[in-house]
């Protein structure tokens, strides 16, 4: 058997697995994170995406493995035969999709002036303070896993239509907390106070601010400081939130008040008027575009024409219906950038009915420019290759 045939016959069983691999990861996106939050349901997402290149594994050891799985794609006639060679080449598309984002990356919005990352890892630290042995079990995985290791990114951004008295106007986005009992409180108590050392302009939150509805009030609590400082250094208008798919889930009303008596003020399909030296910016919010319960005219109702205004969106899909209607920027959440980057597979969780299209980063579309955060928090708690994020935009 030559060297060439030996490397084609893996490369072949390679694609396979990945093939498995690629239609687990969509029909966990398209239908399993779908399913009502429960203790098992982590296990459920667990188990599906490994079992699917598992599957693909035995599929190519039992058609001939290392010496002859290239020869079975040669041998039609079988419905087997059909299933290998169709995942094969689905995995060729997604490794062909993969190599083609690594050369030619999405370039940079034109509005998108610069960039800065700071790193602000707390694995170490919230090991620590939750007194788990780094050596043990149980703290070698907070090591690994990324959840408490998190990114505050620094985006400079032009707005043509805001009005000079605005200019350098801060906002800071937290995004996706998705608190449990199984996350560090401290860890939500760390970043908040971050949050609030930055003294931004304004502080946004996107949706889902806890995994289980029995979590929404330890959650309101962990944030109330970000109400406080709204209350004491901002009149009240420092802090605005949306609701997320997940806080549907736990109840619209539960968390929407839970939020209020925290002192952070909820825009449910409606907009609020910052002003500055007798210029306006106006920042709207919409409910949950997951929920259906988004309504854009009634949010943007009363802003007059010509405006700058900024939407908060949970959802990046909504960028469909945002654009070309009067909305210079949306900050969104939901999708966590993927939550794992695997080699090969790119990210991997990303609710979104357009794919991984909108992971997270910059898009644009139309006039409208979106941001989706990567966010901070995750169902279920883990994160590699792809770290949670605070983010600072400065507007120009």
């Amino acid at each position: 058997m030559t060297l060439l045939y030996k490397t084609v016959n893996a490369l072949l069983m390679a694609l396979c697995i990945i093939g498995h691999a690629a239609a687990g990861i969509f029909l966990t996106n398209t239908r399993l994170l779908g399913l009502r939050e429960t203790e098992g349901k982590l296990f459920i997402l667990l188990g599906n995406m490994a079992a699917w290149p598992l599957l693909g594994l035995v599929q190519a050891l039992r058609s001939g493995g290392f010496s002859g799985f290239a020869l079975s794609l040669l041998r039609p006639g079988s419905f087997a035969w059909l299933w290998r060679v169709a995942f094969t080449l689905l995995g060729a598309r997604w490794l062909a999709q993969e190599v083609y984002r690594l050369r030619h990356p999405r370039p940079d919005p034109p509005e998108l002036l610069s960039t800065q990352v700071e790193s602000v890892d707390m694995r170490r630290e919230i090991t620590e303070f939750e007194g788990k042995a780094r050596t043990r079990p149980a703290g070698i995985l907070h090591r690994l896993n990324e959840i408490y290791a998190l990114e505050v990114i620094t985006h400079e951004v032009k707005l043509d239509r805001l009005p000079p008295e605005f200019d350098g106007f801060t906002i800071l986005q937290i995004s996706d907390v998705h608190y449990a009992h199984f996350l560090s409180a401290e860890y939500v108590r760390r970043y908040v106070d971050l949050c609030i050392d930055f003294s931004p302009d304004l502080i946004v939150l996107t949706g889902d601010y806890q995994t289980y509805p029995g979590d929404v009030e330890c959650a309101a609590r962990l944030l109330s400081p970000l109400g406080e400082w709204s209350r004491r250094d901002r009149s009240g208008m420092g802090t605005l939130a949306v609701m997320g798919n997940h806080d549907r889930d736990a109840g619209l009303a539960a968390v929407s008040h839970a939020l209020r008596r925290a002192g952070i003020r909820v825009l449910n399909n409606e907009h609020v008027r910052l002003e500055r030296e007798g210029a306006s910016l106006y920042i709207a919010g919409v409910a949950d575009p997951w929920g259906l319960k988004a309504d854009l005219p009634l949010a943007l109702h009363g802003i007059p024409a010509g405006s700058c205004t900024i939407l908060l969106a949970h959802v990046p899909d909504f960028l469909v219906t945002a654009a070309g209607r009067g909305v210079d920027l949306q900050l969104s959440g939901h999708n966590h950038g993927g939550q794992v980057k695997l080699p090969l597979l790119g990210p991997v969780l990303v609710s979104s009915r357009y794919g991984r299209r909108y992971a997270g980063g910059f898009h644009k579309m139309h006039a409208t420019l979106m941001y989706a955060s990567r966010g901070l928090g995750g169902k279920p708690p883990i994160r590699f290759g792809c770290k949670g994020e605070i983010t600072r935009f400065m507007l120009r």
